[in-house]
């Protein structure tokens, strides 16, 4: 594990605007994963691995995403399926100008994550034990990401009722992203989806590129379907 001082520079080396309060928290926040990853599989970076591809990548992405795609400040915003926060947490412990959601249905993870919150004295978020096509937050948020949680046809479908009219989606991919929005069709056309993208490239090991689109008609009362349903193929 990496002492208070190199994580520190680590970050300041990639964010040189983060203040002495920014980089305490990141450290702190870069500690509890090092110390729960002990007890239970919370990710495979250790390290300055976790450091680089965990929290620095997530805090870069969203940056990108915040001059490219949407200004996230005061909306509400909902991450599915966030794991040990990646790559929503490690951007809102840098910059928390927003309301902060996060639905991680695996209960060791949300006790992970409520632990964080605790320990770092997080406002404004909350942490849910809830599938996203569960929850009954209709045309509630402002925008909706996830990260390696599902395919993009999913993605699309189980999260649609929950933003509001206008409502952006913006979901991080890598080199299959072509494939995936092919397979994407059918979900595409019921609600009327024009994907974007919006290449990043690769700010350390991996490709990163966002698929994002915004809500532009309310939710059929028919989706989503059941989730058995969903992954079983693209058509009723």
């Amino acid at each position: 594990m990496l002492t208070a001082k190199e994580t520190k520079n680590l970050f300041s080396e990639y964010l040189g605007d983060a203040s002495e309060e920014t980089l305490q928290k990141l450290y702190e926040y870069y500690a509890l994963i090092e110390q729960e990853n002990q007890k239970y599989n919370l990710t495979g970076f250790y390290n300055e691995k976790l450091i680089k591809e965990g929290l620095i990548e997530s805090i870069l992405i969203f940056k990108a995403i915040e001059k490219e795609v949407l200004n996230l400040e005061n909306k509400q915003v909902l991450d599915i399926g966030s794991g040990a926060g990646f790559p929503i947490l490690p951007f809102f412990i840098y910059n928390p100008s927003f309301t902060l959601t996060i639905y991680e249905p695996q209960q060791k993870r949300v006790t992970f994550l409520n632990l964080v919150i605790e320990k770092l004295g997080l406002k404004n978020i909350a942490v849910k034990k809830i599938r996203a096509e569960e929850s009954n937050e209709i045309q509630y948020f402002d925008f909706i990401s996830a990260r390696a949680v599902s395919e993009l046809k999913n993605l699309a479908e189980i999260t649609h009722k929950l933003a509001k009219i206008n409502g952006t989606f913006c979901f991080l991919k890598s080199h299959n992203y072509e494939a995936e929005i092919a397979n994407a069709s059918w979900i595409k056309n019921k609600l009327n989806l024009k994907f974007k993208t919006l290449k990043l490239g690769s700010f350390f090991s991996i490709e990163n590129v966002l698929v994002y689109y915004q809500k532009i008609q309310k939710t059929p009362e028919d989706i989503p379907r059941k989730w058995a349903q969903i992954i079983k193929n693209n058509l009723k």
